[in-house]
């Protein structure tokens, strides 16, 4: 795996992943390696079951590693403190939703908590980072709605917006499009394709959307029952790492058009 060590983001060698519960282990995914730079879009995409969420919350300190290391900014991870790793990483869950009686913009101004005082007031440089948020996700027209008014494709890009306020060098999102329908999935894959470009920050996501990352992410990671594999999309289908997803007794990979066919 070759990376470009300058613009390298977050790296993960070796890693092992999975719950301790006192001398109980169980691992659900081991000997993960990858690099992701700034201003690119990535995803890791698997079946269900397979660790992807497992995979985002270590990779965001949530949970610690059973083995390997993770790098931040060339840094151990486990060397950040919660502080200095909520101005690193900024996290979309898919069950972190506000509180529907909060504004857009009060829903936005949340992330900018690892940097405010102990009574949360905001600063002048705070409201900035808020309104460029705004102004990059295109919410202008609905900043002063309350969240319980709003559709699920306008209140997940609040989410993503109160992320890239945070401020951070990555932004961390499990399963963004669910619960959307394909325009709105495309949308905000494009949406987050945009926005790696334009603010340089390196963006992960967990999907099962695997045809669209396919055509729009920079480094795709594979999880399978078989393994992991890394790459660019164009290397990983000449690899033929798609087909290790899922069972071919169903589907297969058709590697000439990208997508997912019916036997």
């Amino acid at each position: 795996m070759t990376t470009d060590k300058k613009n390298t983001v977050l790296k993960a060698e070796r890693l092992g992943i999975g719950y301790k519960n006192g001398k109980h282990i169980s691992e659900i995914a081991s000997d993960i390696s990858f690099a992701i730079s700034r201003g690119e879009l990535n995803a890791i995409v698997g079946a269900n079951g397979i660790g992807k969420s497992t995979l985002l919350r270590t990779l965001a300190g949530i949970q610690p590693s059973l083995s390997g290391t993770i790098i931040l900014n060339d840094k151990p991870l486990p060397r950040y403190t919660n502080t200095e790793l909520a101005r690193e990483i900024s996290l979309v869950l898919t069950d972190q939703l506000p509180s529907r009686n909060l504004t857009v913009t009060e829903t936005i101004a949340l992330g900018r908590q690892p940097y405010t005082n102990w009574i949360g007031t905001l600063t002048e440089n705070d409201l900035h980072k808020v309104k460029e948020a705004i102004n990059l996700l295109n919410l202008g027209e609905i900043q002063h709605k309350k969240c319980y008014t709003l559709s699920d494709g306008q209140l997940q890009k609040v989410m993503i917006a109160r992320a890239i306020a945070q401020d951070t060098s990555i932004v961390i999102l499990d399963e963004p499009t669910t619960h959307l329908d394909v325009y709105h999935k495309t949308y905000i894959l494009k949406l987050l394709k945009d926005l790696a470009r334009q603010t340089q920050k390196s963006i992960l996501y967990s999907s099962h959307e695997i045809e669209l990352s396919i055509q729009l992410c920079h480094k795709i990671l594979v999880m399978s029952s078989k393994g992991t594999y890394f790459g660019s999309p164009c290397q990983l289908i000449e690899e033929g790492s798609f087909n290790h997803l899922f069972p071919g007794d169903l589907i297969t990979f058709d590697r000439n058009t990208g997508t997912f066919k019916v036997k």
